[in-house]
């Protein structure tokens, strides 16, 4: 199971995806007793979207805290604006043996992107991260989740080996050169139980976790992405990026 984060708020706020540093700090309790069952390979792993700043202020001493490294997905377009760490955080955040990774260029719909936006985004954000922290930048994590093969093929030309989606149940495996990995969005109304039973569910005790996915997916094929986008957004209170076009 890979765990994402968005933004770390220091008490609870109508925002989806605004987690607690309390709620942060059970959820990788909850993980470490997890780990002590898996092999090295089906390790739990915790990463998080967007670089906003609260990750280094509220979440970082808590994940120091139970000695826990994590993946940044980060935007170069916005780093040091709009709430969202400076180059030093993220440089910070390497040399203590976290990774800071690509979350694209400007947090662009990549299924969207034409051919040579699609390029640009993908290939600009590896090259600046690169540069900025002198570390090799191979991984990269999908804006709103959206994907598909002809992002996945620009991702593997632009130097890509790994790619990380929001569907926690899709499987690791390899396609058009890279290896997709599924993830589970954290929201705030997420709490130990409800973990503690994803996390030990198997088989058939699956099934009501994975039914909202399916959903989604069949949603999105009736009304078209565009148009789900735009719901999507707003069912997570999320309107300030319909204006601005990111999160």
């Amino acid at each position: 199971m890979i765990l994402t984060y968005h933004e770390i708020v220091p008490e609870s706020a109508s925002n989806l995806y605004g987690i607690t540093p309390a709620q942060l700090d059970q959820h990788l309790q909850l993980l470490k007793e997890a780990s002590q069952h898996s092999s090295k390979e089906t390790q739990p792993q915790v990463t998080f979207d967007d670089g906003h700043i609260s990750n280094f202020e509220y979440a970082l001493p808590v994940l120091e805290a139970h000695k826990v490294t994590a993946i940044f997905f980060v935007p170069p377009a916005y780093v040091g604006s709009r709430a969202i760490m400076t180059w030093q955080h993220l440089r910070d955040l390497v040399a203590l043996g976290h990774r800071v990774e690509s979350h694209t260029w400007s947090h662009r719909r990549l299924t969207a992107c034409s051919d040579s936006q699609l390029r640009d985004e993908l290939r600009r954000s590896k090259v600046e991260l690169e540069d900025q922290l002198g570390a090799t930048v191979e991984t990269i994590s999908m804006p709103y989740g959206r994907w598909n093969r002809r992002v996945l093929r620009a991702c593997s030309l632009v130097g890509y080996r790994e790619v990380f989606t929001s569907d926690p149940w899709l499987r690791n495996r390899e396609q058009e050169g890279v290896t997709t990995r599924g993830r589970l969005t954290v929201r705030r109304t997420m709490n130990p139980a409800q973990l503690r039973r994803l996390l030990s569910a198997r088989g058939l005790q699956l099934i009501p976790y994975r039914l909202p996915y399916v959903l989604k997916d069949a949603l999105k094929l009736v009304l078209g992405d565009q148009v789900y986008h735009r719901l999507w957004c707003l069912v997570a209170s999320r309107h300030e990026s319909l204006r601005e076009g990111w999160l």
